[in-house]
């Protein structure tokens, strides 16, 4: 860690630490507590990016000096902020049929908010159906802090995190609840098709990302390598991007990257624990996704897994028992076919009812690639919207799991409502107002509507920023073609001091 002063805003501190800097990380509070106002502390990760990619410590200490350079520069161009104040209604929306829902519904009454726990189709098992799985909807009855709501439909959700303001149509009309956090269940479809024509239900040997995180455990526990299927030696192992068409790809490249990204890491952990095993990755237009996350897809290359760059969306096929990858390569003609014990689906399964409308309506992810009973509050330092997201299944492991699951996310509904006044980093996107033109693409692309257009002087327009919806995406950024766009701690000055400040330390 190093401390020192500037002339802009005083003193500064940057740490070489482990992982990306986090609102809750113990340091920084220590620091604000001292008088450092948090915004001038960067945080600079070298243990993911030093000393775990690289086998030597000569070449992992100069590289490690030069981002620490590069995150003092990045520190002397920060301007001192405040965070923004968020005030969290005391009252919670339950989503979805499932036992979970009624669990957790139940943790958040015991702890003294109100909760609405609404009971629309979702696919699942339907509030009767999970009584008889042991959680009674109607013991809830009774209770003066819960309010069950039947036979209804989520019809608009406004307002901001900690301030939902959500419009339901029962049979008796409209009704507005507000609400503070909100949970939102959704099963898995099990049998559905997903884009690449194959059902996973058929086939034990395709499987989705969270599918391999539980292989991967099971592995790093000691568990042999085998096939799915028929328990034969697990050799190689084909990772397949999920693209429906070409727009499709494009509106989720973001999304798909993330994903893309954690899948290369979980081919890392199989290429540790077993270095002769044979990975491929088939990605659509590769380069694309690679670019965004170089250093660990060079790392994978230089552990020998193969990325393959497709022109068009793979087909996965099943003949004779056997699991095959039919992909057409960029530039060549014909498309070829490889035959894979296990094939890995990136961003898979799809879910069914509720969930995708009222995640749109929320403008939050679908959390595409979570294993039943994980949740999208898993983020719940970065707050999320105070959204969280359940995928469940009607399997026997996540039944079991289901009363733990449903109290950890109840416990971080409740720690959200109980602060009352939340702060959020101020990581939001800034005006430029003389590089702003008035076209109105930033608010085109802007999925939290956080961005307007108001007149200035002579009935010209430019943009504005409403802060408290906006999550700081850098979509704006992207589409204004004038450069007006800017993200507090994220400007091209603040990140070209970073990269020029690395390579002054690293030369010529």
């Amino acid at each position: 860690m190093r401390g020192f002063c500037s002339k802009r805003g005083g003193k500064r501190v940057v740490i070489g630490a482990c992982s990306p800097e986090t609102p809750e990380n113990p340091l920084r509070k220590d620091l604000e507590e001292a008088g450092i106002n948090g915004y001038l502390v960067e945080q600079v990760d070298i243990r993911e990016q030093c000393a775990w990619v690289h086998p030597s410590t000569e070449p992992a200490t100069a590289k490690a000096t030069a981002l620490v350079r590069g995150g003092i520069e990045r520190s002397l161009r920060q301007e001192p902020l405040e965070d923004l104040s968020f005030d969290v209604t005391g009252a919670a929306l339950v989503v979805g049929r499932s036992e979970f829902g009624v669990r957790a519904a139940e943790k958040i009454a015991e702890e003294g908010f109100r909760v609405y726990l609404l009971d629309e189709e979702t696919g699942g098992r339907s509030l009767a159906e999970s009584a008889a799985a042991g959680s009674d909807p109607d013991a809830l009855v009774g209770r003066d802090d819960v309010e069950i709501l039947r036979d209804c439909r989520i019809e608009g959700i406004d307002g901001i995190f900690g301030r939902w303001r959500v419009n339901v149509h029962t049979a008796e009309g409209s009704r507005e609840l507000d609400v503070g956090t909100i949970l939102v269940v959704t099963p898995w479809e099990p049998s559905a098709e997903d884009s690449i024509g194959h059902s996973y239900s058929d086939n034990p040997d395709l499987i989705a990302v969270a599918e391999l995180e539980r292989l991967l455990i099971r592995l790093e526990k000691g568990a042999q390598a085998s096939r799915p299927s028929d328990g034969a030696p697990l050799r190689r192992i084909g990772f397949v991007q999920r693209v429906e068409n070409e727009e499709e790809a494009a509106r989720a490249a973001p999304r798909q990257s993330a994903f893309i990204a954690l899948a290369i890491t979980q081919a890392l952990r199989l290429k540790r624990l077993h270095p002769g095993m044979e990975i491929d990755f088939y990605v659509h237009h590769a380069e694309g996704f690679l670019r965004t996350s170089k250093a660990l897809s060079d790392s994978a290359a230089r552990s020998g897994i193969r990325f393959n760059s497709l022109a068009a969306p793979p087909e996965i096929m099943t003949e004779d028992g056997r699991t095959l990858v039919r992909a057409k390569h960029l530039g060549h003609d014909e498309p070829t076919q490889v035959e894979r014990d296990l094939v890995v689906v990136v961003g898979g399964q799809r879910t069914s009812g509720i969930a995708p409308r009222v995640l749109q309506l929320l403008h939050a992810g679908t959390g595409e690639g979570l294993a039943e009973g994980d949740f999208a509050g898993k983020r719940a330092v970065d707050f999320n919207r105070g959204v969280f997201v359940i995928r469940t299944s009607d399997s026997d492991e996540a039944a079991a799991r289901v009363g733990s699951d449903a109290e950890s996310v109840a416990s971080a509904m409740v720690r959200l409502m109980r602060q009352k006044t939340v702060r959020v980093p101020r990581h939001v996107a800034q005006v430029q107002e003389y590089r702003c033109r008035g076209c109105g693409k930033c608010t085109s692309v802007c999925e939290h509507d956080a961005i307007t257009l108001v007149e200035k002087e002579k009935g010209e327009q430019v943009a504005q920023i409403d802060e408290m919806r906006c999550e700081g995406c850098g979509l704006c950024r992207v589409a204004c073609c004038n450069g007006a766009m800017a993200l507090l701690g994220y400007t091209t000055t603040q990140l070209l001091a970073q990269m020029l400040g690395m390579i002054e330390e690293v030369g010529d």
